[in-house]
């Protein structure tokens, strides 16, 4: 008797645990939606080059400055959005973000003006923010920790999955309706099915409370600056996101904006295929960020594959710009290589987590972060830059013409780059063997 009421309480309590997992992959999914969306609104730019120079009257430089928008705010507003997660929770900053997303799509794809455009992507920026965040603090409070690094992986495969849609199919709506059509008739909409889950299924803790209990002290203000204070100190953390942000040239100048229209006019394609091309980079990236993390916790190092990751990415980068002749089906390849070596780049995290204490990853993380993205203010418009010193004068259709050569010579910033990364790492540290209590202690 005893024994049959023993199972009933072990399947009960299983029950319980699936039901629990649901739950929580249910509540999760709408987060991790919203960080799928907004890598659509972010890669968007680049299947609309010509489109938007010719509706706005603007060159390469100008382009560069209203995709960067985006960033702009996307970076200003990283640790800011890291300590309103820490103080108010993440469900109400998550419904306020996808409703300046959306806000701010609606005003862009309206825009007769290149400033109003320009205040779109700013809002879209400010939303986005909110997304990947959201998505990790809701993950601390509806899984037991011990999947929390499930949970990561699935929230970067989303991001992953929105870049890929952001590229190809989007073209191919674009093709249709054209690029304001595209973003009001379905962009919009997806994103408003998205708000509905948020604002209606999305809460901060399951009704029973947190899975893992927190402390109230780390949503004290004072705490929080004074954490963040010390890791601005820490060389060893700009160093890391120095590293990361350079080793980021190649997606944020080439496959977030550059790329599409760059294989437009070498292959004479269009965008729509242009896109399924670049999206490769997102598909390596999406199977050589589990493998080279798996490697990377099997051979107990963090710097070793960061220094591969940049000698490779200079390589192969190299080989996708300045190489002639490269056949179409080879180039599918390449990008797929480029995105699979630039895996090494994640990398930085786990190593300022392992350099910082427990309490303060969170914020380490947002500040680091924050690095990565300033290149892109800079390196998006400067890549449009030098394609307008390079540029002929020739017009097409109210579109400047930019050849291969213009091409090649403006991105020769993705290289340099890379090579700066390659030469920052005496700088970065070994952050692997470290002990529990160094790395947990405050």
């Amino acid at each position: 008797m005893t024994s049959i009421l023993n199972q009933e309480t072990d399947l009960t309590e299983k029950s319980a645990r699936f039901s629990s997992d649901v739950r929580a992959w249910f509540v999760w999914s709408f987060a991790g939606l919203f960080y799928l969306y907004q890598f659509i609104l972010r890669n968007s730019p680049s299947v609309m080059k010509d489109d938007l120079m010719r509706d706005f009257s603007v060159e390469a430089c100008a382009l560069g400055i209203l995709s960067a928008s985006y960033l702009l705010s996307y970076t200003i507003l990283q640790i800011p959005v890291g300590f309103g997660m820490d103080k108010f929770g993440p469900s109400r900053l998550l419904k306020a973000a996808i409703l300046l997303c959306l806000a701010g799509t609606a005003i862009f794809a309206l825009a007769e003006s290149f400033y109003l455009a320009s205040f779109g992507r700013l809002l879209i920026g400010v939303g986005s923010t909110c997304a990947f965040l959201g998505a990790l603090k809701l993950a601390t409070f509806w899984f037991h920790p011990a999947r929390l690094a499930l949970v990561v992986g699935f929230t970067l495969l989303a991001g992953k999955v929105g870049a890929a849609l952001g590229q190809a199919p989007l073209a191919l709506l674009i093709d249709v309706f054209g690029w304001r059509g595209a973003l009001l008739f379905f962009v919009i909409p997806f994103g408003l099915i998205i708000a509905a889950g948020i604002w209606f299924f999305v809460k901060d803790t399951p009704p029973e409370g947190p899975i893992a209990p927190t402390s109230r002290n780390d949503t004290n203000l004072k705490t929080l600056f004074t954490r963040l204070l010390a890791i601005i100190m820490d060389y060893r953390i700009w160093a890391l996101g120095s590293y990361g942000a350079l080793m980021y040239a190649p997606m944020l100048a080439f496959v977030d904006l550059w790329g599409v229209p760059f294989l437009m006019e070498l292959y004479g394609i269009d965008k729509a295929t242009a896109g399924t091309i670049t999206t490769m980079f997102y598909v390596g990236i999406g199977v050589g960020s589990p493998v080279v993390a798996f490697l990377s916790d099997s051979f107990k190092v963090r710097k070793i594959p960061m220094v591969i990751g940049a000698i490779l990415s200079i390589i192969f980068n190299s080989i996708i710009i300045y190489t002639p002749g490269i056949p179409l089906v080879g180039m599918y390849g390449l990008l797929f290589i480029a995105g699979f070596v630039f895996s090494s780049q994640p990398l930085i995290f786990s190593s300022v987590c392992q350099l910082t204490p427990h309490a303060s990853n969170g914020t380490a993380i947002s500040f680091t972060n924050m690095i990565v993205m300033m290149l892109g203010l800079i390196l998006q418009p400067l890549v449009g830059k030098f394609l307008e010193i390079a540029w002929s004068g020739k017009m097409e259709n109210g579109v400047p013409l930019y050849t291969i050569s213009d091409y090649r010579f403006a991105l020769m910033s993705i290289p340099i780059s890379l090579v700066l990364s390659l030469l920052l790492m005496p700088l970065v540290p070994e952050t692997f063997p470290r002990t529990k209590k160094e790395n947990f202690s405050e």
